[in-house]
């Protein structure tokens, strides 16, 4: 995962994260953890998909701008379900930061993470040397 519940927390406060992850209890004073988790495990698939193929995925100490991104799709994650719907600001955030991976995806933005590494040949493919000299005779040759 590239963000935790203390990023969600910071970012969006504790109060909107205990009514996004428990929108049916309104006396709870505790996020559910485990369902924002799950968000966060969630987008970051989603992030790994837009950007694998540029980089190497998952990205093991995250920029800020990925925790930030990831957050703000967890966020709207979590808003969608039978008891709410996102807010415009949510859906508007969301928008961006998938126009945002998709020009990551199309090269237009890079970020300061390893790179992928380049498609070479597969191993076992193409033309092969031997040391061995090769022996071959008229015998061998009447097969042809």
């Amino acid at each position: 995962m590239y963000a935790t519940v203390t990023d969600m927390i910071a970012r969006f406060g504790e109060t909107h994260m205990i009514r996004l992850s428990r929108p049916e209890d309104r006396t709870a004073e505790t996020v559910d953890a485990v369902k924002i988790e799950q968000a966060l495990s969630d987008v970051s698939a989603v992030i790994d998909g837009y950007i694998r193929g540029r980089y190497l995925v998952p990205i093991a100490t995250p920029p800020a701008e990925i925790v930030r991104a990831s957050c703000v799709l967890a966020r709207y994650e979590l808003a969608q379900g039978e008891h709410m719907e996102p807010s415009e600001e949510m859906s508007k955030a969301r928008k961006e930061t998938i126009t945002w991976l998709e020009n990551i995806a199309k090269e237009l933005i890079n970020l300061d993470v390893p790179a992928a590494l380049p498609a070479g040949p597969a191993v076992g493919s193409g033309p092969r040397m031997s040391d061995r000299s090769r022996i071959m005779s008229l015998d061998s040759l009447r097969g042809f």
